[in-house]
């Protein structure tokens, strides 16, 4: 048997490093260096002491039956090229100020990575950000301090120290482009429609056997129900505001206690069917709804929102006389009212799409179905109707494979598609595996995208076609999917640039308005300490070029919303001039009536023998 001497008898099996040797003309790498030094730091201690057998012992070198191999000598050069081999790849010394100054370098490199860092920010904007970022700073050092940190709570328990932040207050004022993830029937304050439409004549409410509140506009109610008038309920109440605070309770899930009524992922998610059930009947009268879908847009622009791109599942329009429209005539409604507000405002607002959202618990023949609707309305109202998506909780509806036949078609008749996808905390099920269906299929946005992180070929995928997520904050934390936003999993993609977009998803469902709110937990969150200015003015940017618009509507709103971001950064300065804030000290936040949960009174609702399968849009 022959013997190998000095270094052949130590170095690395050629299987082991075959994917990390290093090329000709370059260095070895960190992971040879790294599995050279760590295998063999053992020998080099025992040759310095001069021990041959047990560097050999540590090495594991046998003669082939499994005893060790004992080897000649140790010649000098061997001693040499392992000393050299130990030294390779940063294990010189470094003194403080080489460390630091690479340190200094590597969070340089990170800063320039998260989203939003290649803008390049004028002299007025570098001011304004100084002042954001002083406040912000004061806000994330007494978090760091105290634990007492917005965004790492429910939404719900802490909206009021929101609104108490500076920070929050320049958001409201800052032109944010557009909302380009929000749902029909939730897309306005619970308050106002308390206060508003509940107040109309002719309006009927009453209680089903499991306690559906159930609301709806009649010449002469139906009998399928003990329809009650509302008034005449709220004149029955000691006063009306127990009443209207009732009616709140029904019309939004807002709590106080969270923890408390929302204890998991399903009790939360059936609050909010109901609540779409409850307020659905009722908006769905056409007078209602052209009042609310107006009042939608108002409350959009008041939060500085130049255009609107919302889902809806259609629900056909009635008049108070029962009769109901089609979906043809119910789409000219949703036309009319947009058209009439941008008109109304026509410097302020440059207008809103609609993106047919139907359920996703259905089968492949209603699928047929809805594509051959959007088809229709697509084709006839081809400024208004933007798309399709398949909406409601992905843990209980049909994933995205299981309807490809019909949704392939879309592709076909060239109906740009708007997926909600992986909206669940899961991996490697059903729902967390439709964001690679949804690219798959060519999703023009991906509605949500809250699992994309646990795939790693499709967030490559995404980020290769620039597809964007709607990230929507509030809602992944009040409907439970993070607790602590400082956890969501979208702020290490804010960490790397990945293309996204902030929305709102239901606001009114939650005692939210309009989107301030989740910028503000996007910037306080997933973008950490770091994100400014900068961040803020991308995600605005991303909202108008990731829209649905044609690119020469897409350059007339960059346009506009430029004109009102300039003037924003002018208005800021010119308040902290004189005030000392870089905000008014008044805002346009619509009035909310508390959140009392108040049981409605059993003597004067009568339980009638009517279901309600209710189901959230969302």
């Amino acid at each position: 048997m022959s013997h190998d001497t000095g270094i052949s008898s130590f170095l690395v099996p050629v299987e082991n490093v075959t994917q990390t040797t290093p090329q000709p003309g370059h260095p070895p790498s960190p992971t040879v260096n790294r599995l050279i030094r760590n295998r063999y730091g053992r020998v080099l201690r025992d040759m310095a002491c001069g021990s041959r057998s047990s560097a050999e012992a540590n090495m594991g070198v046998t003669d082939g039956k499994g005893e060790l191999r004992r080897t000649p000598g140790w010649s000098l050069l061997s001693c040499v090229l392992l000393l050299l081999i130990w030294s390779l790849g940063g294990s010189e010394a470094m003194n403080i100020t080489e460390y630091l100054e690479k340190r200094e370098m590597l969070m340089a490199q990170e800063q320039t990575m998260i989203l939003g860092q290649d803008q390049v920010l004028t002299p007025d904007e570098q001011k304004v950000n100084d002042l954001l970022m002083a406040a912000k700073m004061a806000e994330m050092d007494l978090g760091f301090e105290t634990l007492d940190f917005p965004p790492s709570v429910n939404f719900m328990t802490v909206r009021d120290k929101i609104e108490a932040s500076d920070v929050f207050k320049l958001i409201r004022q800052m032109p944010k482009g557009a909302a380009l993830h929000v749902h029909d029937t939730a897309l306005v304050s619970a308050s106002w429609v308390v206060e508003e439409i509940t107040y109309w004549p002719d309006l009927y409410m009453c209680f089903t056997p499991e306690d559906q509140l159930l609301l709806k506009f009649f010449q002469v109610p139906d009998t399928i129900c003990n329809w009650e008038l509302v008034s005449d309920v709220r004149a029955s109440y000691p006063s009306a505001e127990e009443f209207d605070a009732m009616l709140f309770s029904r019309l939004s899930i807002f709590t106080d206690n969270p923890d408390e009524m929302y204890p998991d992922l399903n009790s939360v998610w059936q609050s909010f069917a109901s609540y779409f059930t409850a307020i659905t009947g009722m908006v769905m009268y056409r007078p209602a709804w052209e009042s609310y879908l107006y009042r939608a847009m108002d409350e959009f622009f008041m939060d500085n929102i130049l255009y609107l791109e919302f889902r809806g599942t259609l629900p056909l329009l009635y008049e108070l006389d029962g009769t109901t429209l089609n979906e043809e005539e119910t789409m000219t409604v949703y036309s009319t009212t947009i058209k009439r507000y941008v008109q109304d405002h026509p410097d302020d607002f440059y207008g809103a799409r609609f993106i047919y959202g139907p359920g996703r618990a259905v089968d492949n023949s209603t699928v047929e179905g809805y594509v051959s609707l959007v088809q229709q309305l697509k084709a006839q109202f081809p400024d208004v109707v933007a798309g399709f998506d398949l909406v409601g909780q992905e843990d209980l509806g049909e994933p995205l494979r299981n309807l490809l036949e019909p949704l392939l078609k879309l592709s076909e008749y060239n109906i740009p598609v708007f997926y909600h996808a992986g909206e669940t905390d899961w991996m490697g099920m059903s729902s967390d595996e439709n964001v690679i269906d949804a690219l798959l299929l060519n999703c023009t946005r991906l509605g949500h995208g809250y699992a994309i992180t646990k795939h790693p070929e499709a967030k490559a995928m995404a980020k290769e076609k620039n597809v964007a997520l709607e990230v929507n904050p509030i809602s992944n934390q009040v409907l439970l999917l993070v607790k602590d936003l400082r956890n969501h999993p979208v702020a290490p993609l804010v960490a790397e640039g990945f293309p996204l977009v902030i929305s709102s998803d239901d606001p009114g469902a939650w005692g939210a308005e309009a989107l301030s709110y989740d910028f503000y937990e996007g910037f306080m969150a997933l973008g950490g300490a770091k994100a400014d200015l900068r961040f803020l003015k991308q995600l605005a940017i991303n909202s108008i070029l990731y829209s649905s618009l044609d690119e020469n509507s897409q350059m007339e709103l960059m346009q506009r919303w430029q004109e009102k971001w300039d003037e924003f950064i002018a208005t800021s300065l010119r308040l902290h001039a004189h005030t000392g804030k870089f905000f008014p000290t008044t805002t346009t936040s619509t009035t909310r009536l508390p959140p009392p949960h108040v049981s409605p009174q059993p003597t004067t609702h009568t339980n009638t023998n009517i279901s309600t399968n209710a189901s959230a849009e969302h």
